[in-house]
């Protein structure tokens, strides 16, 4: 068990005894009361500075966290489950954080249940010290950690397109849609971005995650949610004003509906709303208003008031895992915002295959149990599309840059850069910054 860290004390000691040994050579000086209060007073301070830290690490080491102690209501306030559903949860995610290095003892169902407390509420860690009997450092590792062993087990369940899961659920899915009266009969599911409120990011990228739309800096995310409101599959993050076709586009989830959504002789399909193409596996509205006649403004009103059951899903991940939506802890160049969101979208799907949500409650049409929900194995299912935080770092940085490559290589070279290159993918934004860096170099090499 691990409980205050000493860093911080010894730091306070080293620096009492330099004080004490100003105030001995001030002493064998002959100075004065009024010349040595100054460091006097700092002394003083440092000595109260070490015996609060010293009660407060004898409080947090008397401290060790034990799950059963919760009662029913202070569980599922703390941590969103139930304690038998979170030991439940604990042995079959099986979370082993490796934190051998600093000599830290953390069991699967402890780095759980520091996950969930943390996305729970935007609480600081020095208030959970009491709680988990360790230090705020410690609990700081754990949680970045456990964030990422959850993120790199299991989350293959939540970015990429379940083939198996679909085939065998898309008629429920269709069914329970078209009892809401869906002129869509097929629909098995409603697609949507989300935006991620962060704080305002520094290293010169407020332009990049600045959404003129929402009018804030945010990161994004693209999900296809279905009836019994799991996010079936979640796309992101990218950079807060990128549209969502484009992150449709660059997902590569088109080839996969196209293979997976035709279901012995029956084409379902999915509908977002009108910045989206339309294929046989993706619907839109037909958004002739109000030039449309009455049975297509009919169909656009009865498709559009149920897609909206997607922002509920969007909504609730929020409402339980409130960290989430505290846009000044969200900090994409000090913390793993994209993984947060991720993992807080993970859970919030095993928790719906506890106890429910409102979309499964709408649409009448329950949630799979926990053991189907993470049966799937990674080679039974397509192609992971998650952009990690890092990559989305990586192509910010270049999106950043290439303006004033663009510019440089205008001034360089004398052509003019076409916008759509600067547009398109981002492994050809890549090369072509590359190839513009090479420009670069041999018209240096030619001129020099």
């Amino acid at each position: 068990m691990v409980s205050q860290s000493e860093v911080t004390i010894s730091a306070l000691r080293r620096r009492r005894s330099h004080l004490r040994r100003v105030i001995r050579a001030q002493i064998a000086l002959d100075h004065g009361i009024d010349e040595m209060r100054p460091v006097l007073v700092r002394y003083l301070r440092v000595g109260g500075y070490i015996r609060r830290s010293l009660q407060r690490s004898e409080r947090v080491s008397a401290v060790a966290f034990n799950l059963n102690v919760f009662s029913h209501q202070e569980a599922l306030i703390n941590f969103r489950f139930f304690v038998p559903d979170l030991g439940r949860l604990s042995s079959l995610l099986e979370l082993q954080v490796d934190v051998s290095r600093r000599r830290y003892n953390v069991s699967p169902i402890e780095c759980l249940a520091i996950v969930l407390r943390r996305l729970a509420s935007p609480c600081r860690w020095t208030d959970l010290e009491l709680l988990f009997g360790r230090s705020a450092s410690s609990l700081s590792e754990r949680f970045c950690r456990g964030v990422d062993e959850l993120i790199g087990r299991w989350g293959h369940l939540i970015t990429t397109w379940r083939a198996a899961l679909t085939v065998e659920r898309a008629a429920a899915y269709a069914t329970a849609i078209a009892g809401k009266d869906a002129p869509l009969q097929t629909c098995v599911g409603f697609i949507d971005g989300t935006l991620i409120r962060i704080a305002r990011p520094g290293l010169g990228l407020q332009h990049v995650c600045y959404s003129g739309h929402k009018r804030c800096h945010a990161i994004k995310f693209q999900s296809i949610c279905t009836p019994d409101g799991l996010l079936f599959q979640l796309l992101g993050p990218v950079e807060g004003r990128r549209p969502d076709m484009l992150l449709y586009h660059e997902s590569g989830i088109d080839a996969q509906l196209e293979a997976t959504l035709l279901i012995d002789e029956t084409q379902f399909c999915i509908y977002g709303h009108s910045p989206y193409i339309i294929r046989a596996w993706i619907q839109r509205g037909y958004g002739a208003w109000p030039d449309g006649d009455a049975e297509e403004q009919a169909h656009d009103g009865a498709m559009n008031s149920l897609r909206e059951a997607v922002e509920w899903g969007f909504r609730e991940v929020k409402q339980q895992f409130t960290s989430l939506d505290f846009k000044r802890k969200l900090k994409i160049c000090e913390t793993s915002v994209g993984a947060q969101y991720l993992s807080g979208a993970l859970l919030w799907n095993m928790r719906s295959c506890f106890y429910g949500n409102q979309m499964s409650t709408y649409f009448d049409c329950a949630a799979p149990s926990i053991e189907i929900t993470c049966s799937a194995n990674k080679t039974d299912m397509g192609t992971a599309l998650l952009f990690y935080l890092p990559q989305a770092r990586v192509r910010e940085m270049i999106n950043r840059q290439s303006y004033r490559i663009r510019a440089t290589s205008e001034k360089l070279s004398g052509e003019q850069v076409p916008n759509s290159l600067f547009f398109s993918s981002m492994q050809s934004r890549m090369t072509y910054c590359l190839f513009l860096t090479e420009k670069q170099r041999k018209s240096k090499q030619l001129t020099g």
